[in-house]
């Protein structure tokens, strides 16, 4: 047994069953592992794509979501995606390869200090410089996954060395449980759930306790949602650029569990806030206080009201709202939804926060765009009989196009909604109320339906609101994506007067 073939029993016993990649140097006895093995390659255009890929598995289903990167720039490259899961403490392992350990240092091809790269963003990163120790590192490697990402610099000549033995799989790193902290009286209480609540799987805790104490809750604009189905207690996301109902600075006492107090809640450190941990949900015992329940659920009321009363038609045809509508009529169905882009992404989390469960992917707090057509793929790899809709806005989209013909070949089919401004609209919008015009931030028309097709997908320009639920319903049982070009010409617009 090769050190490249124990490394990927090792992963096969811990329920991996595909690696995101991009073939290149430092990779070939690692895939032939697989390839003896069964262990699926999908295969990318570009190792941030790879790496996105694995950052959308990790955040999806809590486990490590893996892949594969060749040396040099090729690593770097996909640092972007181990980035995006350092910001939302998401499990994920990049092994990258690389030349003989024995000439690290003299100037081998790519030689660089891949490790020491990672390791600001890693939970664990090392070198396997030794195939008796290969076991042991990604043991290390799976249960340091459980805070975060994850790097091994896998070099050639160890995957190619003879190895033997076995480490026993390593579960989770184990944390005391913290007692539940005492709390004050409290007539106006918040709950601020952020993503270590749906990292701790702890979502049916946290529908309990809001139920039981009558407590509303809200999810920091781009965290992990946890809310499976629509509850009255849900008063959306906090923190977004175009705001929200007056909540957080009327509360006398805020419940901040699984969440960070950062730029979302304002730096938020008061004697009103109590930190919990999501096992705390199931045994804290806050006094119901239906009246200030209602209170927020009428602020909500009326801000979304606002919100969509705000939108601004400045040419004919289509709008955001009218993506919304149809979005509402098609998550009956419900899919895995993926939220890429700026502005598309503000009517997104302000208007569909009925629910926010933990098959709704985002970027997470990093606030990347341009991940979403990787995470699309991740999405069918991980659900593969469940309707995946991707909606983008045009920028953010055109991060990794060429993956549509990645996903194509593969066969990993969803539906992809592209909003079509033509421009970086939440910037541009931002631009012209600070300076009165917009700076770099226009883009140019592109025919996504014919870029698409030329990819092998299937497409279609959609300029009706009333035909665009039944063509994504449509595209449900294709084998390839389909791409709906939705152009929105000044339709992405909100005023604040």
């Amino acid at each position: 047994m090769t050190g490249a073939d124990l490394f990927v029993h090792e992963l096969q016993q811990r329920g991996v069953t595909w690696v995101a990649t991009l073939c290149g140097h430092g990779l070939d006895p690692l895939y032939a592992a697989c390839r003896q093995a069964g262990l699926r390659l999908v295969d990318s255009r570009n190792e941030q794509a790879a790496s996105y890929m694995g950052d959308a598995c990790g955040r999806l289903t809590r486990r490590p979501g893996v892949v594969f990167s060749s040396s040099g720039v090729a690593h770097v490259n996909a640092l972007t995606g181990l980035t995006n899961a350092y910001f939302d403490h998401a499990p994920l392992l990049l092994v990258s390869g690389a030349a003989a350990v024995s000439t690290m240092g003299q100037g081998h091809f790519q030689d660089l200090d891949q490790v020491a790269l990672a390791k600001p963003i890693s939970q664990y990163a090392a070198l396997i410089d030794d195939p008796a120790t290969i076991s042991s590192h990604v043991a290390k490697a799976f249960a340091s996954a459980a805070r975060g990402p994850v790097h091994l610099t896998f070099p050639m000549d160890i995957q190619k060395a003879v190895a033997s033995g076995q480490w026993p799989v390593a579960s989770d790193i184990q944390r005391a449980d913290a007692p539940a902290p005492s709390l004050p009286p409290s007539s106006r209480p918040l709950l601020v759930a952020g993503s270590n609540v749906f990292y701790a799987n702890a979502g049916s805790s946290l529908v309990r306790f809001c139920e039981r104490s009558s407590v509303p809750v809200v999810v920091p604009i781009w965290d992990r949602g946890s809310i499976d189905h629509p509850i009255p207690h849900f008063m959306g996301v906090i923190g977004a650029a175009t705001g929200g109902p007056r909540l957080l600075d009327d509360a006398d006492l805020v419940l901040l569990c699984g969440a960070a107090p950062d730029y979302r809640l304002n730096y938020i450190d008061d004697p009103r806030v109590v930190r919990i941990e999501p096992q705390h949900l199931d045994s804290l015992n806050v006094p119901p206080t239906p009246a200030w329940l209602r209170e927020c659920q009428r602020r909500r009321d009326e801000f979304r009201r606002q919100f969509e009363a705000s939108a601004v038609h400045s040419a004919p045809g289509l709008h955001s709202l009218d993506i919304i509508a149809a979005l509402r009529e098609v998550l009956t169905d419900d899919p895995v939804l993926l939220i890429d882009g700026g502005s598309i992404g503000q009517w997104c989390h302000q208007l569909l926060c009925d629910r926010y469960p933990g098959h709704w992917l985002t970027c997470g707090p990093s606030g990347a765009v341009g991940w979403g057509l990787p995470g699309a793929m991740a999405a069918r790899l991980c659900y593969p009989d469940r309707p995946v809709i991707l909606v983008s806005g045009d920028g953010a989209f055109t991060f990794t196009p060429a993956e549509l013909e990645c996903a194509a070949r593969q066969r990993l089919p969803f539906v992809a909604l592209v909003a079509d401004d033509q421009a970086w609209g939440i910037t541009q919008l931002g631009h012209k109320r600070q300076y009165g015009e917009a700076i770099s931030s226009n883009l140019g028309p592109i025919d996504f339906g014919l870029l698409a097709q030329s990819l092998g997908c299937h497409s279609l320009r959609v300029t009706e609101a009333s035909r665009i639920a039944p063509e994504i319903r449509r595209a449900y049982d294709r084998d390839r994506p389909t791409v709906l070009h939705l152009p929105i010409p000044g339709g992405n617009e909100w005023s604040t007067a």
